[in-house]
């Protein structure tokens, strides 16, 4: 009998990282169905980074939140699915065209200009939600930046549109959403959210370097007040 392929230690924490992320998402644990994993083993396949299958995960959970939907209702990794491989379409263009295989290219267009469309919807969802819980500046903040991605999805249809100018640009607008976010964030959650990030944290801080553990921390930090506050990435950029 021939012996099984052996898995690798970052084939293992691929799947292991995407199993947690989703049940913490839920907010309830769950056994994933042999659909699910074989759906991340077709991400693995495919060499979807895995920040950006986290950074996906998370999208679609904070928009089921911004429409008021419970996330304890997703009940398979498959509702994820179409929001991973989107992004990563998007990423493999993005990638070949900082390599200079495709500038500017018809299918990176499209693809830019649909994810754009998804990312102003979601700002405007989140800026609907502020002004309801009365953050008329973070909603000010919101609505302003949804108006700037429109812009950039209508130029991204152009001949000679630049895709690296586009993403420094968002990367810009992305850094003013977070930025307003903080402002308006009140302080028991800006506390809850510190102690969260220690707490998961707290089993590293030996194993790591004082800058990555602060590096780390800011990063998990964002990523609560991203989902705390419903708030879509606006930059091409994932962190863990």
């Amino acid at each position: 009998m021939p012996d099984e392929p052996r898995i690798s230690p970052e084939e293992a924490d691929y799947f292991r990282t995407i199993e947690e992320r989703f049940c913490a998402l839920r907010g309830a644990p769950m056994l994933l169905s042999p659909r699910d994993w074989a759906l991340i083993g077709e991400w693995w396949s495919q060499g979807i980074p895995l920040p950006l299958v986290l950074d996906s995960l998370e999208e679609v959970f904070a928009a089921r939140t911004r429409r008021g939907e419970e996330t304890g209702r997703i009940n398979s990794l498959a509702y994820t699915r179409h929001e991973v491989l989107r992004r990563g379409r998007l990423h493999r263009e993005m990638t070949a065209s900082r390599r200079g295989e495709r500038e500017g290219s018809a299918i990176l267009r499209e693809e830019m200009h649909r994810h754009l469309g998804r990312v102003a919807r979601g700002l405007l969802e989140s800026g609907t939600t502020a002004r309801e819980s009365g953050r008329e500046a973070f909603a000010r903040t919101l609505l302003e930046v949804a108006a700037e991605v429109r812009r950039i999805r209508k130029e991204a249809k152009a001949e000679g549109w630049n895709p690296m100018a586009a993403s420094s640009e968002l990367e810009n607008l992305d850094a003013e959403v977070m930025a307003a976010a903080e402002r308006a964030l009140a302080e028991r959650d800006r506390l809850r959210i510190e102690e969260e990030a220690c707490m998961l944290l707290d089993s590293h801080r030996q194993s790591m370097q004082p800058e990555a553990l602060r590096d780390t921390r800011s990063a998990i930090e964002r990523r609560f007040l991203r989902r705390l506050l419903g708030i879509p990435r606006v930059s091409l950029h994932f962190e863990v």
